[in-house]
């Protein structure tokens, strides 16, 4: 079995977790990286084999699991010497962005599509984050191995509780993502409670979003009680423990309700309970493992009202808090969810590692 990843921080940590647990017990080659230089560094016979290996006698292609889907060009390349056996698919930009209401550019929506068709015929198994995103974009049902997401519950961990009530966000910046709607409703409680203080950690990601946190920025200029920040997944566990509750407000969307947000995991290794929109897959998890409060709809009253409820009682939001913390290190740190993704490709391709 061979292994690509990249080591990468925050929500790129699945390609270094996602098949390492299944690296390590087929004893893989693991590279950093798909392109020509690679293959030829790493399989010497791609200069050589005018044939697929596969061809030659008594020469099995070593299977191969990637944690990205590859470029079709190069995927070409790569079947010459390697079984393509599992492929992570865990974002669909055209989707996305039809979902989202983003405009792509032909050449781009073209090379999506092309990229996506390619892996899911080259590959035998299709590892998704979630059955409704594996259904929403088309997947062969049959062929999909549900994952999830997960977290790095040695990285991100708890801290002493603040003194001080805090309400915490991180995201990327841009609008759409429900930021407005929790500033809204955290302005509704600061009138309440004047100790309260709301942490925004948004993150950039081009120049739409500079300017829209620019505009942000001129809009809460005069509310000190607010403040905006951002933080590195090497500074996560230390933004994350000044909130006394993290949310993810995100407003109603085809795209929100199949979405497992890696800071949901995050925010539940840092120990702090949750107060999240009712969008679907973020719901079962908040409400299955009893983590924090679904708000009972999508307006302000909504979310200030859910807000409220645990900011208002301490000891229930330590013990939302403590039970998430144990549910991210039981289900959804990164080695267990590792162990499961080994566990299922291996037996779907009917490999039985020697005791």
């Amino acid at each position: 079995m061979l292994e690509q990843r990249r080591q990468r921080w925050g929500g790129d940590l699945r390609r270094t977790h996602l098949f390492r647990r299944l690296a390590e017990l087929t004893d893989a080659v693991v590279m950093d990286g798909w392109g020509r230089r690679p293959l030829r560094d790493e399989f010497g016979l791609l200069r050589i084999l005018p044939t697929p290996l596969a061809y030659l006698p008594n020469r099995p292609r070593p299977r191969l699991a990637s944690t990205e889907q590859i470029h079709p060009g190069i995927l070409r390349m790569t079947q010459r010497v390697l079984d393509p056996a599992a492929v992570a698919v865990y974002d669909d930009p055209v989707a996305q962005a039809r979902d989202l209401g983003i405009v792509l550019t032909a050449s781009r929506r073209d090379y999506f599509l092309a990229r996506k068709r390619a892996n899911l015929r080259a590959f035998r198994w299709h590892v998704v984050p979630t059955a409704s995103f594996a259904e929403h974009i088309g997947l062969d049902m049959s062929r999909v191995i549900v994952a999830g997401n997960g977290t790095d519950t040695l990285s991100v961990v708890p801290g002493e509780w603040p003194h001080d009530p805090a309400i915490g966000m991180i995201s990327g910046a841009a609008p759409g993502r429900g930021i407005e709607l929790l500033i809204a409703a955290a302005r509704a409680l600061h009138a309440e409670m004047p100790e309260l203080r709301l942490l925004l950690w948004l993150a950039a990601t081009g120049e739409e979003s500079e300017a829209y946190l620019r505009e942000l920025e001129r809009t809460i200029a005069a509310e000190r009680w607010i403040e905006l920040s951002t933080a590195g997944y090497e500074d996560l566990t230390h933004a994350l423990r000044q909130a006394t509750v993290l949310t993810i407000p995100h407003p109603p969307g085809e795209y929100y309700d199949i979405a497992l947000p890696l800071k949901l995991l995050d925010s539940m290794s840092a120990g702090r309970p949750l107060v999240v929109t009712p969008r679907t897959e973020t719901k079962a998890i908040v409400e299955g493992f009893d983590v924090g409060i679904v708000a009972a709809g999508d307006t302000v009253d909504d979310m200030a009202a859910a807000l409220r409820e645990l900011l208002m009682d301490e000891p229930r939001a330590r013990e939302l808090g403590a039970t998430a913390r144990r549910v991210a290190e039981e289900v959804y740190d990164w080695a267990v969810v590792g162990e499961r993704v080994a566990a299922e490709v291996l037996e779907r391709e009917g490999v039985t590692l020697a005791s």
